[in-house]
């Protein structure tokens, strides 16, 4: 959802508690994959090179599972109910909305073709996506947030004043759901938007409990959001020839939830370096970054990594911030840093290559407390781990999630 100074999620956490280090081989098999056409070895060290070649990690680098509850709704598959993934650290903007289909600058991008699925309106508000969806009569903007499983509805943020009611009996039921055509009964946690500032009022967010079920494609540029069936999705010489570079997110999310590792949120997350230090980034589209752009959340471990690589930093004392918890009365304590020299951060695409390399980032660690550590997110793991924030995704202008095939496709950056 969209990030504010002190606001944390809070309709249950999804994100994983620490995993013991001997799991970090393992997990970090995402950036550790083999050259060839094999499956990475568990054995590897985390610190060896990212991805060299294009065969996908292994889907059994960790324990298959993932939590969530179906709520079957009549019309549709329904959405699966799972937690919240976590809250993002760096202060996000209530102001410097951007309009529908703002010019991004940079080349020019190919018209994208017909097999990307359905086209709606998309609306980028402070650099976050939204499109619309219904409750009955009530229609509204959702923000399509990649970073949270648990979708939520803000009865009081609907056009015209319509209020949505959930169905008798319950609090989070709501009937005669519609986006991209109707799902009936679906669960949506009900939160108050109203503080989300921007070019339209938030009337919910979809999270990946619903946008994992099919390929979306997010068009920053030209304001527009596809979404494709299951296994429709253009092909890799198409993406490829419309300018984007595709990036693994096997083992983290997946259209299939026993393909995602055990104890892990359904979150796209992808590898991710600066220099020798290497982690696995999610991609939070919800995570607004407006007053400090190429805003990236980091772990203690990613921030032992990035020291012990010899990349050097430069504390920003006017940054830091405390945050509030899931605990409550219990903050946390969040510092910022930039970095002076050294390397890029870059996120890794299937070939090795930097699909995305930003040496003007601002890194946010997120250090959780003992007291909170309940709440989960990366503050609490024990691997290299980082969230890359909105701005990223307007820059990069087109992002395809594809969770049929464990891919993210990223356009060439502005």
């Amino acid at each position: 959802m969209a990030r504010m100074l002190g606001f944390e999620r809070s309709a249950g956490s999804s994100s994983p508690r620490a995993r013991p280090r001997a799991a970090a081989a393992a997990v970090l098999s995402l950036v550790a994959v083999s050259a060839c056409c094999g499956a990475p070895d568990r054995a590897d060290s985390p610190a060896q090179s990212a991805t060299t070649g294009e065969a996908p990690p292994s889907a059994g680098a960790g324990d298959a599972g993932g939590a969530g509850e179906g709520l079957g709704g009549a019309g549709g598959a329904g959405a699966v109910a799972g937690g919240a993934g976590e809250a993002g650290a760096g202060a996000g903007g209530t102001g410097g909305a951007e309009a529908s289909g703002a010019g991004a600058g940079g080349a020019p991008l190919a018209d994208l073709q017909g097999c990307h699925g359905e086209k709606r309106p998309l609306v980028i508000s402070s650099q976050m996506p939204y499109a619309v969806a219904r409750v009955g009569a009530a229609e509204g903007h959702f923000l399509l947030d990649f970073g949270t499983t648990a979708s939520t509805i803000d009865p009081q943020g609907f056009a015209g004043g319509v209020v949505p009611e959930p169905v008798a009996g319950s609090a989070d039921r709501f009937a005669d759901f519609d986006f991209y055509g109707p799902w009936g009964t679906v669960r949506l946690t009900v939160q108050d938007h109203s503080g989300i500032q921007g070019t339209v009022r938030q009337a919910g967010i979809l999270g990946t409990d619903f946008l994992s079920l099919h390929a979306f494609t997010l068009d920053f540029e030209d304001g527009a959001v596809y979404r494709a069936d299951a296994g429709a999705l253009c092909p890799d010489e198409i993406l490829r020839a419309e300018g984007m570079k595709p990036l693994w997110t096997a083992g983290y999310y997946s259209s299939d939830l026993a393909a995602v590792q055990a104890g892990f949120p359904n979150v796209p997350t992808v590898p991710a370096r600066i220099g020798a230090a290497q982690a696995v980034a999610q991609l939070d589209t919800g995570y607004d970054d407006a007053v400090y752009r190429r805003s990236v959340n980091i772990n203690r471990a990613f921030l032992a990594a990035i020291e012990a690589a010899g990349i050097d930093l430069e504390p920003v004392p006017e940054a830091a911030m405390s945050l509030s918890t899931c605990v409550p009365g219990q903050a946390e304590q969040v510092s910022a840093y930039r970095i002076l020299r050294g390397a890029p951060f870059e996120l890794v695409s299937t070939d090795g290559s930097a699909a995305v390399a930003a040496q003007d980032v601002m890194l946010f660690l997120k250090d959780t407390p003992p007291e909170a550590r309940q709440c989960g997110g990366i503050g609490t793991w024990s691997i290299p781990a980082a969230q890359v924030a909105a701005s990223f995704y307007a820059d990069a202008r087109r992002l395809v999630f594809d969770p049929v095939t464990s891919r993210v496709w990223m356009g060439t950056p502005r």
